[in-house]
């Protein structure tokens, strides 16, 4: 059965639920006094603890120390996130003749742990997610460069348009990721000409995106509908991503605080699951 909004907003509440626990373990709660405290089972507290402890891409110390400088740096600056763009591309299987499955780069959920063929049809998407705004979403060509990110996706989403209406001209952040298209010179210098760009996002930390979390949300609403082709699967993903609930984006964009203070308690280490 396909998530109902009532489900997607409990299986959020229960996340935040996860983070108190680490939190209140890091202070030095004992898992008895965080039972009492959240009125939840010392079983389950042993059972989170355990669970996020294991999961995770492996991180640089490097990497971890550059995650740590730059959540410190937006708790204390006090960054608003509601101001800011969230971009990702993302790719969805079809998975022949066997059945399917669509799988989003980094997804930890034990329901998408499932092998794909190699040859599996796949199609790539972009798209972006603000707190009062949200992209069209962009069917991406099978290389994505500078010039195809520029042109076939950056500049036919709405994003400038849309956010410069919404909190006036360049009074907003657009976050992307490292990838090479992103961060060659003739996109920044493209970028820069349109939108302050949110400078310095962290490598190998597609757990601090909130987009990540929608990108799993749909393909686990995709895995309850039978799609045959890709044709029809490109039709289905544009009417998933059209019937997002805003209360969900409004959820994801404002957990960007909680991730942020979870990343300095964890000294710079991965929260997958946590969100």
């Amino acid at each position: 059965m396909i998530q109902s909004l009532e489900e997607i907003n409990e299986e959020i509440k229960e996340k935040s639920i996860r983070v108190k626990i680490i939190e209140l373990r890091s202070q030095g709660w004992t898992r008895k006094k965080i039972s009492e405290q959240l009125l939840i089972t010392i079983k389950k507290v042993r059972y989170w603890e355990k669970k996020f402890n294991t999961t995770g891409p492996l991180l640089s110390e490097r990497q971890k120390e550059k995650r740590l400088l730059f959540a410190k740096h937006h708790l204390e600056k006090n960054t608003d996130w509601q101001k800011v763009v969230f971009s990702d591309e993302t790719w969805f299987y079809l998975e022949g003749s066997c059945g399917k499955i669509w799988r989003q780069w980094g997804e930890l959920e034990d329901s998408v742990f499932e092998n794909l063929s190699k040859f599996s049809p796949k199609v790539m998407f972009f798209g972006g997610i603000a707190y009062d705004w949200i992209s069209t979403l962009i069917k991406c060509p099978k290389r994505v460069n500078a010039e195809s990110y520029r042109k076939c996706l950056v500049s036919k989403c709405g994003l400038f348009t849309g956010m410069d209406n919404l909190h006036g001209k360049k009074n907003w952040l657009f976050m992307q990721d490292g990838a090479p298209a992103h961060t060659a010179k003739t996109t920044i210098t493209y970028l820069e000409k349109k939108c302050n760009i949110l400078q310095n996002w962290p490598a190998n930390s597609p757990d601090l995106n909130p987009i990540e979390n929608l990108w799993g949300i749909m393909s686990r609403r995709l895995n309850e509908i039978d799609i045959k082709t890709v044709k029809n699967l490109e039709k289905v993903v544009r009417e998933v991503w059209k019937n997002i609930d805003w209360l969900m984006i409004e959820n994801l964009i404002n957990s960007m605080e909680r991730r942020l203070k979870l990343v300095v308690q964890l000294k710079g280490d991965c929260i997958n699951g946590y969100f």
